[in-house]
């Protein structure tokens, strides 16, 4: 094959990221005028992007040109805001197939390489007989010349979703690969007592700079949910160093979180796959270290919901500045455009596959989504504001941040007092639908959430949820999942307390996870106290719900809402004597 030459000449080659000192990992990053996640461009196809020398994103397409398929790219000089026009990389061979799904790395060298997957002319057969096998090709001298692609692992794996050059300067590649296991031939010794699924996780590794690869002796698994999922078990991993020389791997799972895997040798060898602490639908993760040598986590925070075993409606954001020992965030930081529909009949949808990478200028640039092109997204967000630990809502924006779809009865109505003002409305207008809003916002173990509401006459119960997930606002087991529940009823009593009917009130709730308890306040007096429901790294979802079993037009108003994980809280009477 004819190699054709890179639209971007050589520049100089990379620096090892910088580790940083531990005074500097420590010190917050000023936040007060950080700005959420934004959408910065929308390409007709899914691009995975990569962060050249120079600071110049690069956007790889896998594109079909009349009869053939090559990889494409565009670039961006200004930290992924304009993006160039489309320029050829590398044309992939003809007749072997075709190509679908791809992974980059830009190597400290300065070198590329691409990693795509080719299906060998098997597709349509039955799954024993399908084939997707891993091929990669590189640049030379300087990215003036490419390699000719070759295949450097052959079987059936699903998705690419993670590539990293360590400190050594071994390239490591984790994927999962279809076994042909069954339930019915689950396996011998303890694989014969639970099922492992059908997909099992290693990585493939080169010392010579992606001139051979070696397959690790690890096989890494995890067992499935049910017996019937055709893509259940170890699926889809993602991987980083950690600067203790660690190499950490988190791996999709059908089991409500990620599992995680560790190597002590460069990747070689690997631990037997744990729960991780991060609840999680079946979806892959993205993780990324920042150029300053923080580590950034994507993921889809989700439960309970049949697709994907909990649903990829949002996409969550955390960070940690000390190699994963503690996360701030878990913060909402792309939701799918069209929420509001009924997912479609068949096909991927939602927002998931996330594929990071960090910007010249601190930030992160990610592209998530599937299925329909609008679901497509490329989002810039800026680290520092996942440092927050407050928010409020006062609806001047509508309900934009708010989750309710799947629901009636749920929208703004103009404040009784207040002219030109609206609040959140919560009502039951069809007692065949729920009425529900759903709200995220900082994780904090302590912290404290504060309501100003207005209880309609003829309103029949409200409940309020603390959680650390999010499930859909429909979702029927919200409150046998949540952290703390309090609940009011149809005649506004709370505890041994009733509020006033067609009064503002103010409703506030401090909780505490380690002491496994959370106070709650009425017009600033102590009411009751909420037993911790079950153990969680934190909370960060607001679920407010009509309990009404039958029509409720009355409803109750909320005027503002806010969280404050980063404040310190009086103790109570009882904990002072």
């Amino acid at each position: 094959m004819v190699a054709r030459t890179l639209a971007i000449m050589l520049i100089p080659l990379f620096m090892p990221l910088p580790i940083g000192r531990a005074s500097d990992r420590n010190r917050e990053p000023a936040h007060a005028q950080s700005s959420g996640p934004r959408l910065v461009a929308q390409f007709d196809a899914k691009p995975v992007i990569a962060l050249l020398p120079d600071g110049t994103l690069m956007a790889v397409f896998l594109r079909t040109v009349g009869e053939h398929q090559e990889m494409r790219a565009r670039f961006s000089r200004d930290n992924g805001v304009s993006w160039g026009d489309e320029h050829t990389l590398s044309p992939l061979p003809s007749g072997l197939g075709r190509w679908g799904g791809l992974e980059v790395l830009v190597d400290r060298r300065g070198e590329i390489h691409l990693f795509t997957l080719n299906d060998a002319g098997t597709a349509g057969r039955p799954m024993p007989e399908r084939r997707l096998d891993i091929w990669h090709a590189k640049t030379e001298g300087g990215r003036s010349r490419w390699q000719p692609w070759k295949r450097i692992w052959q079987g059936y794996t699903g998705a690419l979703n993670s590539v990293i050059q360590l400190r050594s300067g071994r390239l490591l590649l984790p994927f999962s690969y279809y076994t042909g296991r069954s339930w019915s031939q689950r396996g011998d010794g303890l694989l014969a007592f639970m099922y492992m699924g059908v997909f099992e996780a290693t990585v493939l590794y080169s010392d010579d700079e992606g001139e051979t690869w070696t397959l690790s002796p690890s096989i890494l698994r995890v067992p499935a949910q049910d017996i019937t999922s055709g893509e259940s078990g170890a699926v889809e991993p993602v991987v980083l160093e950690l600067r203790d020389g660690r190499v950490w791997m988190l791996i999709r799972t059908q089991r409500g979180r990620l599992y995680e895997s560790y190597s002590r040798d460069g990747g070689l060898h690997w631990s037997r796959p744990r729960p991780s602490r991060f609840l999680s639908s079946e979806s892959p993760a993205g993780l990324v270290r920042l150029l300053d040598g923080r580590i950034i986590l994507l993921w889809n925070n989700c439960l309970r919901f049949p697709y994907a075993y909990g649903g990829r409606h949002v996409l969550h954001a955390a960070l940690s500045d000390d190699e994963g020992q503690t996360w701030r965030g878990y913060r909402e930081v792309a939701r799918d455009p069209l929420l509001e529909q009924p997912p479609p009949p068949r096909g991927d949808f939602g927002t998931a596959y996330p594929y990071p990478t960090p910007t010249q200028d601190g930030k992160i640039l990610f592209t998530t989504g599937q299925g329909a092109s609008v679901r497509l997204l490329t989002i810039l967000l800026d680290p520092a504001w996942l440092y927050e630990t407050a928010r409020r809502e006062d609806f001047s924006q509508g309900l934009t941040e708010w989750s309710h779809f799947g629901t009636r009865g749920v929208d703004l109505a103009s404040h009784p007092e207040k002219p030109g003002v609206r609040v959140l409305r919560i009502r039951k207008p069809d007692p065949e639908w729920p009425a529900t809003a759903v709200w995220n916002f900082p994780i904090g173990k302590k912290g404290q959430l504060t309501l100003r509401l207005l209880l309609t006459p003829g309103f029949k119960g409200l409940r309020i949820g603390l959680t650390d997930h999010f499930s859909v606002p429909y979702d029927l087991e919200d409150y046998l999942h949540a952290v703390y529940v309090l609940e009011i009823n149809g005649g506004g009593r709370l505890a041994n307390e009733r509020l006033t009917l067609g009064r503002w009130q103010e409703l506030r709730i401090q909780w505490d996870v380690p002491k496994r308890e959370a106070r709650v306040f009425l017009d600033g007096r102590e009411v009751t106290t909420l037993p911790l429901l079950r153990q969680t790294e934190g909370i960060c979802y607001l679920r407010i719900s009509s309990t009404a079993e039958e029509l409720d037009e009355a409803g109750f108003l909320v005027e503002s809402v806010e969280a404050d994980v980063g404040a310190s809280f009086p103790e109570s009477h009882r904990e002072r004597q």
